[in-house]
């Protein structure tokens, strides 16, 4: 389930600076930095696997745990060690620290004096090797804190999802964080509720050698930072519950309780999960105790202006959402009718005839084909909205009832214009030439797909298609 708020919207006279700078760095580590991680680990790995240090260290590692006395670790382990593919394991000895720095201390009297001079420079090189992986080498660790980590941390992503994610939650919620704030205060709010992510995450265990990486406790700050802004005020949520999509208003502290039961249950209910529910917390909790500090100490700060101005939903939004709401209730054809009352009051983009499709279909079936050749009569559709024509006409093509020329004519002119559809132009334009009364423009058709192959460098089709535009002028 997904709840945001969208009750502001962008407003280029409070324009968020501070947050598209913040969004570029993370694409840009993530890109241009992070994508060497990979390359790094895996030739660590490899180098630990193949020349045998593994296998080595292997009955030492179980004879560590064991003293350790860690029962979840010499399980979770074991589960490693029964995977066909060894690299798990070897993966697991490699980031475990502790180990490393025991093998440091005690590797002279574990290994054999003429092999610990090899294993001693190889692992030194292997641990180098896995130190530039940027979560080992700039992410927040927690038996290791320090102020750099905790501000580096926030820049770092595990994967393209776990960016995207925290993208989209920070700037649905931040630009209007910063508009209420003011830039300078926003950047150094953001950067302390991060701080405060890290230290929580840290403080649940200050032995643990596991880095952590992510804006996702300074994206929770921003949100906590965000309900403390408009507080009581009644604002506009957008819901995504499976099939159920729609608005409603609520006090923006609504929310507040849910997201913290919410974040507790899943430390509670995930404890090895990858995700750092605790910092998504501290982070939380900094960014409420921040804006408390400026509702106490500095109210002037805040753009009251900005915050008071009524973003509302537009009366053409609002409209949207009644077709929503009606189409989650599955009552299709009151969607239908508000649907045709909204193309008439406002602007019939190519989406909403293709969803008045859709329903025609359910509620109207008999009404639905010839809806589809006005659509396609009308329309100058891009390359996207092609595919969603094309794919409706190779459905429709099943039935037995055939096109009108004109519709036949105009499909098979837009689908030239995509070198992807053009077979699908071709079919359409034998279909229409050995028809008993041919379409009077064929032959410019025929011109068309004469372009369309010169174009693609086949000169067979361009020859044969020229001929033809003759035979048919």
């Amino acid at each position: 389930m997904i709840i945001v708020p969208t009750e502001k919207r962008f407003d280029w006279q409070n324009a968020p600076v501070v947050l598209f700078f913040i969004v570029i760095i993370n694409v840009l580590v993530f890109y241009a930095y992070q994508t060497g991680d990979s390359d790094h680990f895996d030739e660590a790995l490899r180098i630990y696997v193949s020349d045998g240090l593994y296998q080595k260290e292997l009955p030492h590692y179980r004879e560590f745990l064991s003293q350790q006395g860690d029962e979840e670790k010499m399980a979770f382990f074991k589960q490693m060690e029964q995977h066909p593919n060894t690299g798990f394991a070897a993966a697991f000895i490699l980031q475990d620290e502790e180990f490393f720095d025991h093998l440091i201390s005690h590797g002279a009297d574990i290994f054999e004096p003429d092999y610990y001079k090899y294993w001693h420079y190889q692992r030194e090189y292997i641990h180098e090797l896995i130190f530039e992986v940027s979560f080992k080498k700039y992410g927040l660790i927690a038996n290791d804190l320090n102020i750099t980590s905790l501000i580096t941390h926030q820049f770092l992503h595990g994967s393209v999802m776990h960016l995207l994610g925290n993208m989209f939650f920070l700037i649905i919620c931040g630009f209007a964080v910063e508009a209420s704030l003011g830039h300078k205060t926003f950047l150094i709010f953001y950067l302390l509720t991060g701080v405060g992510a890290g230290l929580a995450y840290a403080l649940m265990d200050l032995a643990s050698t596991m880095p952590m990486v992510g804006a996702s406790g300074a994206v929770s700050g921003v949100m906590a930072m965000y309900l403390g802004i408009f507080r009581l005020k009644k604002i506009e949520f957008f819901y995504w519950f499976f099939v159920f999509v729609g608005y409603f208003r609520a006090p923006a502290l609504l929310i507040l309780p849910f997201y913290i039961i919410n974040e507790l249950v899943s430390l509670w209910t995930q404890p090895h999960s990858n995700v750092a529910f605790m910092a998504h917390v501290g982070g939380f909790v900094t960014g409420a105790a921040l804006i408390a500090l400026v509702l106490w100490r500095k109210p002037e700060t805040l753009n009251k202006e900005y915050i008071e101005s009524d973003h509302t939903a537009t009366p053409e939004q609002l409209s949207l959402d009644q077709i929503y709401q009606s189409m989650d209730r599955f009552t299709f054809e009151t969607a239908l009718k508000r649907l045709e009352n909204h193309m008439t009051e406002f602007a019939a983009d190519f989406n909403l005839k293709i969803l008045k499709y859709k329903l025609l279909q359910t509620v109207k079936p008999e009404q639905a084909r010839g809806y589809f050749n006005q659509i396609v009569q009308s329309s100058r559709p891009n390359k996207p909205q092609l595919a969603k024509v094309k794919k409706i006409w190779q459905d429709l093509a099943k039935d037995d009832s055939p096109f009108d020329q004109e519709t036949q004519y105009k499909l098979a002119w837009n689908f030239i214009t995509v070198p992807e559809h053009i077979e699908q132009a071709v079919q359409l334009f034998e279909d229409l030439y050995h028809a008993e009364n041919k379409h009077p423009s064929l032959h410019l058709l025929a011109q068309k797909l004469a372009g369309a192959y010169k174009r693609l460098e086949n000169r067979t089709e361009t020859d044969k298609y020229q001929s033809l535009a003759q035979e048919l002028g």
